[in-house]
């Protein structure tokens, strides 16, 4: 994670967009909220998965899948 204070951030925006693609960057303010800066598809993506995981249906359903798979892989006879 990288930190930039709110007055830093005009004069490196180019260096702040370069850390986005690796990591998050978080720019701090002396008053008031941070702000996260992320790419948008990590930002898409964690919106797909709040909304995957929004109800105990579907998170359980997500889960068994999961597990499901894990055990039909993990049975799988090792090809030589």
């Amino acid at each position: 994670m990288y930190s930039f204070n709110a007055n830093q951030l005009s004069d490196q925006l180019t260096d702040i967009l370069e850390l986005a693609d690796i990591d998050e960057v978080v720019v701090t303010r002396d008053s008031g909220e941070n702000l996260v800066i992320v790419k948008e598809s990590v930002w898409r993506s964690l919106q797909d998965a709040a909304h995957l995981f929004a109800t105990d249906v579907n998170a359980d359903r997500l889960v068994r899948s999961l597990q499901q798979l894990r055990t039909e892989f993990l049975s799988q006879p090792e090809v030589e």
